[in-house]
C-alpha cells in the first residue's frame, strides 16, 4: 500500500497558516460539514499548475528464480535452465561443468512473459516455461534454439502453475485464477481438463504431477490446500484425503511422483501418497524415529529418484539441510550436508566419474547453485550465469530531507536507495516485497509479504533490519497494507492469509516494540486506508479478502474507530458501490477519501460525504491502489488505478491529468514528488520518476474554505482566482497595505464582470472591508 505520511499533512498544513494575515477562525457550515452558500454557476476554476514528470530509468535490476530446472543438450552436456523474473523474460542457458566455472550459453527471449513461474524438462530436451500475466507456454528446442509462444493454457489462465512430463512428451498443469488443469501435447495441442473441484474458494491448481502407472494426473490447490486425483482415461475426479492441517489458509505448493508415491508439499510440510490405494502413508522423521506430518520443507518440491530416494531441503536450526526421503521405508532424514546458497528451488542428475551427482538452483535471488556427489559426500556450491533483469517496482519513499529515495522491488524484495544529487542507486539491506511504509525518527518501518512481517530499518544506513513480529504467525495477515505514523507509534492497515477474510488494524510502538492487533474491525474487510484527527481513527476498509477469496458483498466502509474500546464508533458507506476505500486523509479539518476512482470529502464527526468526484482515472483500483497528497502549492494529487491526476480541492473539480502510466505517489520535503513509471510497452513499473509541479505566484496558497478578513470568517467560499493564488491571497495582499484599500470595491466589480464573484458574495467582502476599519 503506498505511504501517506503524517508529516506531509503537517508541512502542508503549517505552509498554509504562514499566509494568514489574522488567526483561524472558525470555518461557518451546515450541520453536516458541507461547504455551503455554493460557488457562482458562472466561477471557472482556472488552470492547475503545470509540471515536469522526469522517467529516471530503472533503480535496480534483480535475479528472481522462481523455478529452475535442468537437461542434457544434443551433445551431452548437463545443463541449467532459468527464466528469471522481468518484463519479457529471457531463459537462461547455463553449464554447471564442476570445478570449471560456469558458463552463460545464451538467452532466448520470451516477448510478453513475467519469467518462469514453473518449468519443466520433456524427455525430448524440450524446455517448457509457464508464465505470469497472460497464462502462456513457452516451449524451448535445444536442437534448434527456436522459442515459441504456445499461447494460453485456459481462456482465463493469467498465472501458469506447476508444470509435470509425461513420458509421451506431454506437459501437464494448473492455472490461476480459474483453478483448471491442463495438458499441451506435441502435435494435438492445448486440452482444458476443467476444475478438479466445484469449491469455489479453490482459485490455484497450484501443483500437478502425473502417475505414469494409473495414467492420473494429480492436482494440488490453494488457497484450500486439498489433492485430488484425475483420471485421464474416464474423467472422473477424486480427492485424496490426508491429515488436517491446523493452518487456516493452506496450498499444495508441489507434487512430485516417485515410484508410485506422490511426494506432497502441503504448507511447507512433506506428506506423501501411494498411489496404488491412494491414501497418505505415514512419514518418519530419521532423526526422531517419530511419524510425522509436520516434516518442513524449504523447498520446490524434490529431485528425480536415484538410488532408491528422493532429495530436498529442509530449514534446521536455521541453516538450509539437504535431506533424503527413502521411498521404501518413507523415512527423511538429514544427510549431514547444508546448502548454503538456500533453499533448493529446481533438481537435476549427472553422472560423473562413476558417481551419482545431483545439481540444484539454491536459493531464488542469487542465481546459486548447490552440488551434491551422494557417493562420495562432497558438496559444495556454484554460481549460474544468469542475467538480472530490470525489477518490477512496488513502492517509493523520499527519506526526511529528500536527499535519498528509498525504492522496493516487487515479488523479489530487493530494496534500493537513490541518491537524488548524484542520480545514483545503491543496494541496501532486502527489506521484502514492501506492501507499505513509513518514516518516523530517522528509521524506515515497513510491512512486507508474504509473512506479514513489521520491520524497520536505519533511513542513514539501510541495515540492520529489525523485524518486530510476524502477523501472520500471530493473526493469519500478510499484507500490511497500509503505513503510518500517528502519535509516535506505527500504525497498518491489513489484508489477511490466502482465503481468508478479515484484516487488522495493527499498532506497533517504536519505545517498547509492542505489536497491538486487533482483527475484524469491519467483519470480513481488509483495512485499505488510515487517517487521524484529534483522538480519532480513521479507518477505509475493502470489501476484498485474501487471495484467492470472493469479495465480502456490500461496498467498502469508511468508519469512526475508538483505539481505547477497540470499538467502531461510526460506520458509513462513502460510495456505492465501491469495492475499496484506499486512501484517506485530513486537511483543513476536512476527512478527504479516494474510493476506487471516485474522490469524496467527508465530515470528520458524522462521516457524512459532503462533495464526491468522479474523476477520470485508468487503471484497476483495490484495496492498496490509491494516494492522496495536498501539495504546499495548494492543489491535491491523486494516484488512482495507474493515473495521476490534479485536482482544485477548492472547486472540487478535476483539472487535468499527469500520466496514465504511474503507481504510487510521494511528496519529498522539496516539494516534488515521488512515483514509479510503467514505460511504453510495458506491463510492469519499472522505473523511478519525479514529479516537479511549476512554481506559481503564490507559492503557498491560503485554501480555507471560507474567506477570513481580521479574524472574523465570512461565508464567501474560497476559490482559486488565477492558477496557484486564492481569493482569500488576493484580497488580502490589497487589504494589506492601506494605500490598496480604495482600490479594493473596484476590484471585487470586476470579478462580478468576470464571473469569478457573485454580487451577494462581493457585497459581503466590501462590507468586512469597511468594517476591518480602512
Amino acid at each position: 500500500m503506498p505511504a501517506r505520511h503524517t508529516w506531509t499533512r503537517v508541512l502542508v498544513t503549517a505552509a498554509a497558516v504562514c499566509t494568514l494575515a489574522a488567526p483561524l477562525a472558525a470555518v461557518p457550515a451546515a450541520a453536516d460539514g458541507a461547504l455551503d452558500n455554493p460557488l457562482p454557476s458562472t466561477y471557472v476554476s482556472p488552470a492547475a499548475p503545470g509540471g515536469r514528470l522526469d522517467d529516471l530509468g530503472s533503480p535496480m535490476s534483480s535475479l528472481t528464480v522462481v523455478e529452475g530446472a535442468f537437461g542434457h543438450l544434443p551433445d551431452g552436456r548437463l545443463v541449467a535452465y532459468a527464466a528469471p523474473m522481468g518484463e519479457n523474460a529471457q531463459l537462461n542457458v547455463s553449464t554447471t561443468t564442476f570445478p570449471e566455472p560456469t558458463t552463460q550459453l545464451g538467452r532466448h527471449p520470451m516477448p510478453g512473459a513475467s519469467g518462469d513461474a514453473t518449468i519443466a524438462v520433456a524427455p525430448d530436451g524440450k524446455v517448457y516455461v509457464g508464465t505470469f500475466y497472460e497464462g502462456r507456454l513457452f516451449q524451448w528446442d535445444p536442437a534448434t534454439g527456436a522459442m515459441t509462444n504456445l499461447g494460453r493454457a485456459t481462456s482465463e489462465a493469467t498465472y501458469l502453475y506447476g508444470l509435470s512430463v509425461a513420458d509421451d512428451g506431454t506437459v501437464y498443469g494448473g492455472s490461476y485464477p480459474d483453478a483448471h488443469a491442463w495438458s499441451f501435447k506435441p502435435g494435438n495441442g492445448f486440452a482444458d481438463l476443467g476444475r478438479v473441484t466445484d469449491d469455489q474458494d479453490v482459485k490455484y491448481a497450484r501443483s500437478t504431477t502425473y502417475d505414469p502407472v494409473h495414467n492420473a494426473l494429480y492436482v494440488g490447490t490453494a488457497p484450500v490446500g486439498k489433492v485430488f486425483r484425475l483420471d485421464l482415461a474416464t474423467g472422473q475426479t477424486s480427492e485424496i484425503p490426508l491429515a488436517p492441517n491446523a493452518k487456516p489458509a493452506s496450498a499444495v505448493a508441489d507434487l512430485d511422483y516417485a515410484d508410485g508415491q506422490i511426494l506432497v508439499n502441503l504448507d511447507g510440510m512433506l506428506r506423501a501418497i501411494d498411489t496404488n490405494t491412494n491414501t497418505e502413508v505415514p512419514v518418519v522423521d530419521g532423526d526422531t524415529g517419530q511419524v510425522t506430518t509436520s516434516y518442513p520443507m524449504s523447498a520446490r518440491g524434490v529431485s528425480p529418484v536415484r538410488q532408491g530416494g528422493v532429495y530436498t531441503s529442509s530449514v534446521y536450526n536455521g541453516a538450509v539441510h539437504v535431506v533424503r526421503y527413502d521411498l521404501a521405508t518413507h523415512t527423511v532424514k538429514r544427510t549431514g550436508i547444508t546448502s548454503r546458497r538456500g533453499a533448493l528451488v529446481g533438481y537435476g542428475w549427472n553422472s560423473e566419474n562413476g558417481h551419482d551427482v545431483l545439481y540444484a538452483f539454491a536459493g531464488n535471488y542469487s542465481g546459486g547453485g548447490f552440488r551434491y556427489d551422494i557417493d562420495s559426500g562432497e558438496s559444495g556450491s556454484l554460481q549460474y550465469q544468469i542475467t538480472a533483469s530490470p525489477s518490477p517496482l512496488q513502492h517509493v519513499l523520499p527519506n526526511h530531507d529528500g536527499s535519498k529515495v528509498f525504492v522496493d522491488a516487487f515479488l523479489n524484495g530487493n530494496t534500493s536507495v537513490y541518491d537524488v544529487a548524484t542520480g545514483t542507486s545503491a543496494p541496501i539491506a532486502r527489506v521484502g516485497q514492501v506492501e507499505d511504509w513509513t518514516l518516523h525518527d530517522g528509521t524506515v518501518f515497513a510491512g512486507t509479504y508474504p509473512n506479514g512481517s513489521l520491520v524497520g530499518l536505519p533511513e542513514d544506513t539501510g541495515t540492520p533490519l529489525t523485524t518486530y513480529t510476524r502477523l501472520q504467525d500471530t493473526d493469519s495477515q500478510i499484507r500490511p497494507i497500509e503505513a503510518k505514523e500517528h502519535d509516535g507509534k506505527i500504525w497498518f492497515g491489513t489484508e489477511p492469509d490466502y482465503g481468508l477474510r478479515g484484516g487488522a488494524i495493527a499498532v506497533l510502538d517504536p519505545a517498547t516494540k509492542a505489536v497491538d492487533v486487533t482483527r475484524n474491525v469491519v467483519p470480513d474487510h481488509t483495512i485499505a486506508s488510515l487517517a487521524f484527527l484529534d483522538d480519532s481513527v480513521y479507518a477505509g476498509t475493502s470489501t476484498q479478502g485474501g487471495t484467492g477469496t470472493v469479495p465480502a458483498p456490500g461496498d467498502a466502509r469508511l468508519v469512526r474507530w475508538d483505539p481505547a474500546t477497540k470499538a467502531v464508533v461510526r460506520s458509513v458507506s462513502p460510495v456505492a458501490g465501491a469495492g475499496s476505500v484506499n486512501a484517506l486523509t485530513v486537511h483543513n479539518g476536512h476527512l478527504y477519501g479516494l474510493a476506487d476512482g471516485t474522490l469524496f470529502e467527508a465530515n470528520p464527526g458524522t462521516l457524512a460525504v459532503t462533495r464526491s468526484l468522479h474523476l477520470n482515472v485508468s487503471g484497476g483500483f483495490g484495496a492498496s491502489g490509491g494516494e492522496l497528497v495536498f501539495h504546499p502549492n495548494g492543489y491535491l494529487y491523486v494516484s488512482a488505478g495507474s493515473s495521476m491526476v490534479v485536482v482544485d480541492p477548492l472547486a472540487f473539480v478535476q483539472k487535468t491529468s499527469v500520466t496514465a502510466a504511474q503507481l504510487r505517489l510521494e511528496l519529498s520535503p522539496d516539494q516534488t514528488m515521488w512515483t514509479l513509471l510503467r514505460p511504453d510497452g510495458f506491463t510492469n513499473f519499472l522505473h523511478l520518476g519525479r514529479y516537479t509541479p511549476t512554481a506559481t505566484r503564490c507559492p503557498t496558497p491560503d485554501t480555507r474554505g471560507y474567506v477570513t478578513l481580521n479574524g472574523s470568517t465570512t461565508t464567501v467560499r474560497n476559490r482559486f482566482l488565477e492558477t496557484g493564488c486564492t481569493l482569500q491571497d488576493l484580497l488580502l495582499r490589497r487589504t494589506g497595505r492601506d494605500a490598496d484599500v480604495p482600490t479594493v470595491k473596484p476590484w471585487l466589480d470586476r470579478l462580478i464582470a468576470t464571473g469569478q464573484l457573485g454580487t451577494t458574495e462581493r457585497d459581503l467582502l466590501w462590507a468586512a472591508v469597511r468594517n476591518d476599519g480602512r
